[in-house]
């Protein structure tokens, strides 16, 4: 299980993120599977994440929700 930041988590449960909150999440979930920001990020979008990880449809949409 992933722990948050507490002002993070205080973010998603208002549903107000900001890109600075958003990249962090990314930047968080991306080191719990052992990659950097970049690569999670190009990984989500090609659609090459593990498939065993539990939050990969997760990180894919934090990375469409960054492009948008």
């Amino acid at each position: 299980m992933l722990k948050l930041p507490t002002a993070l988590c205080e973010a998603i449960e208002r549903g107000e993120l900001t890109e600075a909150q958003l990249r962090e999440l990314i930047t968080l979930e991306a080191k719990a599977l052992g990659l950097g920001y970049e690569e999670a990020v190009l990984r989500a979008r090609a659609g090459t994440l593990p498939e065993r990880y539990p939050l990969r449809a997760d990180l894919e949409l934090l990375v469409d929700l960054l492009a948008a």
